[in-house]
């Protein structure tokens, strides 16, 4: 005979109830809690953002509307105070029929993200000024009549580069009510000449530190996270069609 296969339980759901669980898993860790101010990251990352943000895509990469991650990546780092955090490295990128202006039109309108933006229930923009903005985020995962809130605020810092047509979003972690241990990365943007007309290069970029609570936490952030990611710039993509920008 052979051997019983033995399911976890999070298996034995039906597989869109599978999906719920582990997108909720995966939206509480990245939406997180507990440090306030400007936080610190509680070790230093061994993940370390490119030189050269600029630098995509890759010889030989054809990049589509459709967003890919081309790097999703997460590591288990030692025990901090009696803590274990997972270290996580991203890399999305898409080349979308959009101008500049287009996309910084959908994204810097923070309040209107709520309509389109995945699991985003509410949005608050702190402080507010032509290249900065503090911001805070709650997002909602709803299953089985349960919500499930997460809420963090982020301080954005927008880079122009008029001479090269490029534009870069630069995020720091404030803080939260999650379980982040430290959090940096960017929108590199570039708008240049396609066959139809403006077309615009993106890469979404992030290193962070999020506390590990409970086994197989790894994996589970592995089988949804980049999908998650991918989905954020197809929203925004979205939205932008749906206002009629291009």
């Amino acid at each position: 005979m052979g051997k019983k296969k033995v399911k976890l339980p999070f298996l034995c759901y039906k597989k869109d109830m599978r999906k719920h669980f582990f997108i909720f898993i995966f939206c509480s860790l990245i939406f997180v809690r507990g440090i306030p101010g400007f936080a610190e990251s509680v070790l230093p990352f061994t993940f370390q953002l490119p030189q050269d943000p600029w630098a995509f895509p890759e010889k030989g990469v054809q990049l589509t509307e459709k967003a890919k991650a081309f790097r999703f990546e997460l590591k288990t780092r030692e025990k901090v105070n009696g803590v274990t955090w997972i270290e996580t490295y991203q890399d999305i990128q898409a080349r979308l029929p959009l101008s500049l202006e287009a996309f910084l039109t959908v994204y810097l309108d923070f309040e209107g993200q709520v309509g389109f933006m995945p699991r985003l229930a509410k949005i608050q923009v702190l402080e507010r000024s032509p290249s900065e903005y503090r911001v805070r985020h709650r997002y909602e995962v709803k299953i089985l009549g349960y919500v499930y809130p997460s809420e963090y605020e982020m301080y954005y810092r927008i880079e122009s580069f008029p001479a090269e047509n490029k534009v870069c979003i630069r995020w720091s972690f404030v803080n939260s009510d999650g379980t982040l241990g430290g959090a940096e990365g960017g929108w590199f943007l570039q708008e240049i000449e396609g066959p139809g007309g403006k077309e615009l290069l993106v890469r979404n970029l992030n290193i962070g530190l999020v506390r590990k609570d409970f086994p197989l936490q790894e994996q589970i952030m592995s089988l949804v996270g980049a999908g998650e990611l991918e989905g954020i710039v197809r929203a925004l993509y979205k939205e932008a069609l749906r206002r009629g920008l291009r």
